[in-house]
């Protein structure tokens, strides 16, 4: 097996491109198209697969630099979501016949992906899970339940499913379900109101007695314990990849901020308290960007585990809540002003420590890792 070199200066190339164009980009709907017509939602699948083989290092660093350049925070996020928990399983799984009709629309920007696990009343639970798929007379799939907190969910032309199968344990109770958008029986619900990430829409699905073929099943039955730790494995490395375009953004502002105001006849670069602080920021985003690169060079070397992957949501999240517990200060009052973006990253910095599995749940994995 083959991996992708680090990124060429080819890619050097086509990324100045890219925050040219996106530093320029007028906020709308066109974004995601546009963007996936450029190549960014394609670059971490094999040219084998219809995609730009450039690795995850590089489609990292794509993210980064479409939310530093826009200033957006939902939108790369959404497109980062349908990346690594639809894209990966389809690539790891799928059938040719799914590739032709799911993962290659997808990476087009033709089509929107959304990853359905999350019920009602269960999160990381998965023996809780309520969503059912049994067989009929007729060998036919009947799905029947309930998913919520479904990013992408409101807009998406195809979900994957995660249902109950049997009964016992999860790593052979569970099957993963390619549903397309107005499948007989699939209900898409309204946007969930939220604070923060605005742009990435969040929604719910009913599935009332919705049939389904072998041939909408992901992995195989059975297959779908198998399905979702891939996709958490790759969403939890890299689904923070945007933030540190934000964090980018946040603290040249917040420099350029220090350097022009004054107080008490002196700018506010030249006092101490605020000098640490614009410090304090610039490390937090330096070690996580850090990490999260160093473990995309994992992933390009087919290295990435489940401890790391974990390790790195659980250091990027807290060092985006750190950055940003310093942010306000920077600005004082101003600070509550919709210009500074202050407080909306704040919130962004809070949902983070939350989706791909919360923080407590990444130091369970972590600590098990460890042999505690």
């Amino acid at each position: 097996m083959t991996h992708p070199a680090p990124p060429s200066q080819e890619f050097a190339g086509w990324l100045a491109g890219l925050r040219s164009w996106a530093a320029k980009y007028p906020e709308g709907e066109g974004l995601w198209r546009t963007a996936a017509a450029q190549g960014l939602l394609s670059l971490a699948v094999p040219e084998s697969a219809g995609g730009g083989g450039a690795g995850y290092e590089a489609a990292c660093l794509a993210l980064e630099a479409l939310a530093e350049e826009t200033g957006l925070s939902g939108p790369p996020f959404a497109m980062a979501a349908q990346m690594w928990a639809c894209q990966e399983p389809l690539l790891e799984f799928g059938t040719k016949a799914q590739h032709d009709r799911y993962l290659t629309p997808l990476i087009a920007g033709t089509a929107v992906g959304a990853f359905a696990a999350t019920e009602y009343d269960s999160g990381s639970d998965l023996l809780s899970l309520r969503t059912r798929a049994d067989r009929d007379d007729q060998g036919h799939w009947r799905l029947n339940g309930a998913k919520t907190f479904i990013t992408n969910g409101p807009t998406a032309d195809v979900f994957l499913i995660l249902a109950r199968t049997a009964e016992g344990s999860a790593l052979s109770g569970l099957t993963a379900f390619l549903v397309p958008r107005g499948a007989p029986g699939l209900h898409v619900g309204t946007v969930i109101e939220k604070t923060g990430l605005a742009g990435a829409d969040l929604g719910s699905v009913h599935i009332d007695d919705c049939v389904l073929d072998d041939s909408d099943v992901l992995g195989g039955p059975g297959g779908g314990f198998a399905v979702l730790m891939h996709a958490m494995r790759h969403e939890r490395a890299f689904i923070l990849a945007p933030a540190l375009g934000l964090m980018a953004r946040a603290l040249r502002r917040a420099v350029e901020h220090a350097r022009s105001r004054s107080q008490f006849g002196q700018p506010l670069a030249s006092y101490d308290t605020i000098r640490r602080r614009l410090v304090r920021m610039h490390l937090a985003l330096t070690s996580a960007r850090e990490l999260l690169h160093a473990t995309a060079r994992h992933a390009d070397a087919g290295t990435l585990d489940h401890g790391r992957s974990s390790l790195t949501k659980l250091h990027v999240s807290t060092e985006f809540n750190r950055f940003c517990e310093e942010l306000p200060d920077v600005y004082g009052g101003y600070a509550l002003l919709p210009e500074t973006g202050a407080t909306d990253l704040l919130a962004d910095a809070v949902a983070s420590r939350y989706y791909s599995g919360t923080s407590d749940m990444q130091m369970k994995i972590i600590a098990e890792g460890l042999g505690l």
